[in-house]
């Protein structure tokens, strides 16, 4: 059995899917209730997110170079792959964003919910960054499995 970097791929991708989906429900109900706990609970799933991003990406890296050669598949790699990179970056400002607003909220004290307009911003980006993980696992299926759509 080879366990090198590229055959990490197909196993590493399941975690950023899952959780940025999960944290993007979770930033939306945090959006509308303003809540300390959703924030919180976004703002975790969000960084093991990113980290599960980051982790696709490069070992999609390191695989890409195993299947170069042909011009289809490279096409679809490279589409593949620059969704992957968009989910990293856009997930990436979400948790920023979460980061930011906690250790803004500890600094200051403040116990009021937070202002609309920082949430719905959470809200909208953690949303584009599980349409976005949702564009790139679909290909990649489509990639493996061949399915049409």
């Amino acid at each position: 059995m080879d366990l090198t970097i590229p055959y990490w791929h197909p196993v590493v991708v399941h975690f950023p899917i899952a959780l940025l989906l999960f944290g993007a429900a979770a930033a939306v109900v945090y959006g509308v209730l303003g809540r300390a706990f959703w924030r919180g609970v976004a703002l975790l799933a969000f960084a093991a997110g990113t980290v599960g991003a980051w982790a696709a990406v490069w070992t999609g890296e390191t695989l890409e170079e195993a299947v170069e050669g042909e011009p289809v598949v490279e096409a679809l790699v490279g589409r593949h792959e620059d969704l992957g990179e968009w989910t990293l970056w856009v997930s990436a400002a979400v948790l920023v964003l979460l980061v930011g607003t906690t250790v803004w909220r500890w600094r200051t004290g403040r116990t009021e919910s937070d202002p609309i307009a920082l949430r719905i911003a959470v809200a909208i980006l953690a949303v584009a960054a599980a349409v976005l993980v949702a564009m790139t696992g679909h290909l990649g299926g489509q990639m493996v499995w061949g399915i049409p759509g």
